[in-house]
């Protein structure tokens, strides 16, 4: 599908760009249901719209970054109604809720020991914020901004003409029955595990089978005083004491409202293709996963989904985009699914802006593919695999046996004062310790490398840096070599010296549907007067800021300094979605040598030259 959440920040990124188009839901109405909830740091009518998003109205993926609402201006409104952090604090295996715990280890960036590296890597907290609260929120801000919306609206069949370009979209009011055509310059298909719109593309995908089945059950109970000093977000329950039934060999239980009300997803035993037990079966083994009889539990809503591994090899076609579910679908281990369909609108959406107003070539929308596609699959596949290591764990403690005595026997063994105890228990504490890459993934959440024409690393002496093994999976590795993520540094501005005046991150100067470069102290007139030459010429904003002392922002920390791998006088040219595009080691010797340039790495970047053409000279530096 496309997540309801991915398409609204694709419609907020290219409304508040100017951008006119419209929206299609086969859904009522948002969501009512929690779904995605962790956060990590197109017209139509008389008019042809510029853009048409298609939605599928059922499930949705996880949360959009923190950093991403920060740009759209509004992640104030959003904290205000998540939960933050620090009621997330643990990562619980248990046999039930109320009963014997077997492990806890902190969780979402709450460790004391990786505590600064979070802080220090993102200007945003993380937090968790359903998303039935997220979308209405979302959804105003993208209508104020250009944007039209049809729900109970599907798409039928779409075609694209060879000549124009333009796609005409053929949809069904699912009241009405009546039936439209839209045509439109792009279709968007954020359409989610079962798109229409990748399937009639023929997208090829890689599709592992034998994933399983899981059912949530989204209910009310008041756990609060279970929770008095165990607030956590996620907590394993697997109940070995009583046969379980074949709906759930395992459970995940987390909060939605701290602590009233919850999701506890059922996953099944191997071999079950569908749940068939009845409202009355399910809420009897959810008190159970409870454990306290004296809670009442009232039942919302239940959802069966599979667990998947599957990414599409190919995101697009023509002037026809997949992004979110659409391309890459997995279970919802270390929370990744949301933050990278979030990214995936985020890296599309400014470069739809700059082609539609003539800013770059439509090759530039080539990039989306070559940029975020080897993201989809990596992180389908790191999804996975925490998967295969929570399967590890669960084999050790027994849980795929059937016989409910074995079982205690087998745990019963963990205690036993005996070579083979000390093994299990050690053996035990390695797994959870190696989960760890789950619950403080930091790197593979951040360390994405985009190598594409939309990014110019050809001066570059330095071979691109490499994101394997143990310490990518889990630290954030900064640096604003060519297709890395903008670092982030808290910065002031000069003579404010009141302790009320706020800080400003590097990331609030970038965004906002703008290029920028960064400089230092000596290199702002030269790089100013270069940006200036290459806005005139080419018609696209480029902001440019002096970081140092006593420059437009002061760099209080000294963080840039070690973060921005060029001398005071080089710059670090930014992309709309605040990542860096290029850098120059230092200023050039020639003032006429830094415009040149400037407009032709811009020029490369948007698509306008032919980057196989070499830039004549060599730049002498000062």
């Amino acid at each position: 599908m496309v997540s309801a959440v991915t398409k609204c920040i694709l419609w907020e990124l290219t409304g508040c760009q100017g951008i006119k188009g419209l929206i299609i839901s086969q859904g009522s109405s948002t969501v009512t249901t929690p779904r995605a909830h962790y956060t990590n740091n197109a017209t139509f009518g008389m008019r042809h719209p510029t853009l048409l998003a298609v939605n599928d109205g059922t499930d949705a993926d996880r949360m959009a970054p923190t950093e991403c609402l920060r740009d759209l201006g509004i992640e104030n409104e959003c904290r205000k109604n998540a939960t933050p952090k620090e009621l997330l604090m643990y990562y619980r295996f248990a046999a039930s809720m109320a009963g014997e715990e077997y492990s806890r280890a902190r969780n979402c960036g709450t460790d004391p020991r990786r505590t600064g590296e979070f802080q220090e890597a993102s200007p945003c907290e993380q937090a968790d914020l359903p998303q039935s609260i997220l979308e209405p929120i979302l959804l105003r801000v993208a209508t104020q901004n250009g944007y039209k919306l049809r729900w109970d609206t599907r798409l039928i069949d779409f075609e694209q003409d060879e000549e124009t370009g333009h796609v005409r979209s053929f949809i069904e009011d699912a009241v009405t029955g009546q039936q439209m055509t839209v045509v439109s310059r792009y279709l968007c298909g954020a359409d989610g595990g079962r798109s229409t719109v990748a399937n009639k593309l023929q997208l090829p995908f890689n599709d592992t089978p034998g994933g399983g089945l899981a059912l949530n059950v989204l209910c009310e109970a008041d756990l609060t005083p279970l929770l008095l000093h165990s607030q956590g977000l996620i907590h394993v329950l697997l109940r070995s004491d009583i046969p379980q039934p074949d709906f759930c060999a395992f459970a995940i239980a987390r909060f939605v409202k701290p602590f009233t009300e919850w999701v506890f997803v059922l996953l099944t035993k191997p071999g079950i293709t569908k749940v068939t037990a009845s409202e009355d079966e399910i809420m009897a083994h959810v008190q159970d996963l409870i454990g306290d009889p004296s809670v009442h539990v009232k039942l919302k809503q239940t959802s069966q989904w599979k667990v998947n591994e599957c990414y599409a090899q190919l995101y697009s076609r023509g002037n026809i985009f997949c992004l979110g579910d659409a391309v890459h679908r997995h279970p919802p281990f270390n929370g990744l699914g949301s933050n990278t369909c979030i990214q995936d609108a985020y890296n599309l959406a400014w470069k739809i802006a700059y082609v539609l107003k003539g800013k770059a070539a439509p090759s530039l929308l080539e990039s989306f593919n070559r940029e975020r596609q080897p993201v989809g699959q990596r992180v389908v596949k790191r999804a996975n695999d925490t998967g295969r290591m929570h399967a590890k764990l669960l084999q050790l403690m027994g849980v795929p046996e059937p016989d409910v005595q074995k079982k205690q026997q087998i745990l019963e063994r963990f205690k036993a004062d005996s070579e083979e105890g000390a093994t299990m228990r050690a053996t035990f504490r390695t797994l959870i310790e190696d989960l760890d890459q789950e619950r403080h993934g930091f790197g593979c959440e951040m360390n994405q490398l985009y190598r594409s024409q939309a990014i110019y690393a050809e001066d570059e002496v330095e071979a691109a840096p490499e994101f394997q093994g143990l310490e990518a999976e889990l630290h954030y590795m900064e640096s604003t070599y060519p297709g890395s993520r903008l670092p982030h540094a808290w910065l002031r501005a000069p003579n404010t010296y009141g302790p009320g005046e706020p800080m400003l991150s590097t990331h609030d100067l970038a965004g906002k549907g703008r290029f920028c470069v960064y400089t230092g102290l000596g290199g702002k007139a030269g790089w100013k007067k270069a940006a200036d030459e290459v806005v005139q010429k080419l018609g696209v904003e480029i902001a440019v800021y002096s970081i140092g002392w006593r420059q437009d922002y002061e760099d209080v920390f000294f963080a840039w300094e070690k973060k921005r791998g060029v001398a005071e006088k080089g710059a670090v040219l930014v992309r709309p979605d605040r990542t860096v595009a290029w850098r120059s080691q230092n200023m050039p010797v020639v003032s006429n040598t830094s415009i040149g340039k400037l407009e032709h790495v811009m020029r490369c970047i948007l698509g306008l030259d032919n980057r196989a053409v070499p830039w004549p000279n060599k730049m002498a530096s000062i």
